[in-house]
């Protein structure tokens, strides 16, 4: 184990994994060790960065920890990036093949009315609304490419706004997402022809990116199942930034009541707390590794390992995207 392990053992020594009593605390125990490592490694990856991109909604927090390494270790300025991966990739959207495309990494199913305005940001009112599964079958969109492409023209000019005002100056800019293809970093630079460095949680790999990489190893971690678990937590207080027209970002429809952001808030103040924690031992390595926070992770994910129920109830995902509904979390 290394001295960070150590360490975070000497912590967690003091707590009842299985019983923790508190949203606080369940921060504290399995989500504290697992941001503080991937903090610690994204330090010593910073290099001649001369800003770093917390790409929304997963950012809004990172950007808050971020805060307490910044202060601690002199790191450079961050921002908070208002993007998605449906604004990203309508920004990218400069021919048919394009459009067609984005099935071969992300599938679809639900309503082609929600397809069409979920993923390609165009409003159509269908009579015969049918339910497609595009891992079963591509649908026809032929009749609506000419709309497509004329509202990804107009996205892409607005958003360069928003992305020239957030870069300014800077010459050396990181994002920082939670995994897995960074496909939200490569429409940006597919789009614009700018070129930034990635960190991720975890990265799956992506062949039209360079110097981008990912902490947990996506295929031998517990991460990359028990992502959706995290990005439950990580999330802003508003809806997804779905697109941008005048000036002024449109947002995803927020359900508040099953996002839960308090209960959220708390988990993150846990979290905090953990780093704090942290931060007040004499640490002097640069060596992270990522196995023994990524199995205290596992363990919240399990099922039954954590008695308390209650804890879960506040874990939904909604994705868009690539589906109608918002699905509610099961620990397995």
């Amino acid at each position: 184990m290394t001295q960070i392990d150590n360490y975070t053992k000497l912590l967690l020594d003091k707590k009842d994994l299985e019983n923790p009593n508190s949203f606080e605390e369940l921060g504290y125990i399995f989500i504290g060790p697992m941001v503080f490592n991937f903090f610690m490694w994204l330090k010593s990856e910073l290099g001649n960065s001369d800003k770093i991109l917390f790409n929304s909604r997963e950012g809004y927090f990172f950007k808050e920890i971020y805060e307490i390494f910044k202060n601690k270790y002199d790191l450079p300025e961050s921002v908070y990036f208002k993007t998605s991966r449906k604004l990203a990739a309508i920004s990218s959207f400069k021919n048919k093949d394009d459009i067609y495309k984005t099935f071969e990494l992300h599938r679809f199913s639900g309503k082609l009315s929600n397809l069409l305005e979920n993923r390609f940001g165009l409003k159509v009112n269908i009579i015969d609304d049918k339910s497609i599964d595009t891992s079963v079958e591509i649908p026809n969109l032929d009749e609506y490419i000419d709309d497509i492409l004329l509202e990804a023209k107009n996205t892409r000019n607005e958003y360069l706004k928003y992305i020239e005002s957030v870069i300014g100056n800077s010459t050396d800019v990181l994002m920082v997402d939670s995994g897995f293809q960074g496909m939200t970093q490569r429409n940006i630079q597919k789009a614009y022809g700018l070129k930034f460095k990635g960190r991720y949680f975890i990265y799956k790999g992506n062949p039209f990116l360079d110097d981008v990489k990912g902490f947990y190893h996506f295929e031998e971690s517990n991460l990359k199942k028990n992502l959706i678990f995290f990005e439950s937590i990580f999330i802003d207080k508003i809806g997804s930034y779905i697109n941008i027209k005048n000036g002024k970002f449109v947002n995803e429809e927020y359900n508040e009541s099953l996002q839960y952001f308090d209960e959220k808030t708390q988990i993150i103040e846990g979290v905090k707390q953990f780093i704090n924690d942290m931060l007040n031992f004499d640490i002097n390595t640069n060596d992270v590794l990522y196995v023994y926070s990524d199995m205290i992770f596992n363990l919240m994910c399990k099922k039954n390992y954590i008695k308390n129920e209650k804890l879960f109830d506040i874990f939904f995902h909604d994705n868009y995207y690539v589906r109608d509904n918002i699905k509610k979390i099961i620990r397995q």
